[in-house]
């Protein structure tokens, strides 16, 4: 049975812990751009660093919120839920971040990179010619803001519907800690 004051609490703990990994997901973001310039390159290895951090920081959140809201104990669906919110949360702040960059700053040098390192990976993958090539580049940089964000949030929550039930799986315990360390 759904309990509603479950889901509130659930949802309330995702907004705050869905901020934390949107600040986490925007730094990366934002390293990821300015390592465009080659003075600054070591920011992309940082960037990485971070979003390679993500499962950790979600399991980290969820094992708090387990055992400080939940008194240790946390159900595998309910874990799944709060990863998911927790995901949503933060894609939808990245989003909002994206959208501005992208509407906001210098594009120049991220999409010079783009078109110097992905034109000559199309023409051999794909056997376009160089003109074909060029076109298909052409197509992706007349992208505009909005469709740039939505392409990076699409795969934000794919990311999140593929972490959630991990995270979950892995976090869930049916036995408060404090009842194992009672029965000792």
């Amino acid at each position: 049975m759904i309990n509603v004051q479950n889901l509130v609490q659930t949802r309330a703990f995702a907004r705050q812990d869905g901020a934390i990994l949107g600040l986490v997901w925007i730094v990366s973001f934002a390293f990821t751009m300015l390592a465009v310039k080659p003075d600054q390159s070591f920011l992309g290895l940082i960037g990485n660093l971070l979003l390679i951090s993500t499962p950790f920081v979600v399991g980290k959140r969820l094992k708090s919120f387990r055992d400080y809201a939940l008194e240790g104990t946390i159900s595998f669906r309910r874990g799944t839920f709060y990863c998911m919110q927790t995901f949503f949360n933060a894609t939808l702040l990245l989003t909002v971040v994206q959208f501005l960059w992208f509407s906001f700053m210098d594009m120049g040098p991220f999409m010079a990179l783009l078109e110097s390192t992905y034109q000559p990976v199309m023409q051999e993958v794909y056997h376009l010619s160089e003109a074909e090539a060029k076109a298909t580049i052409d197509t992706i940089l007349s992208m505009k803001p909005l469709a740039w964000a939505s392409m990076f949030m699409i795969t934000d929550l794919i990311v999140g519907v593929v972490l959630s039930p991990v995270i979950a799986a892995i976090m869930a315990q049916r036995v408060s800690i404090k009842n194992i360390n009672n029965q000792q």
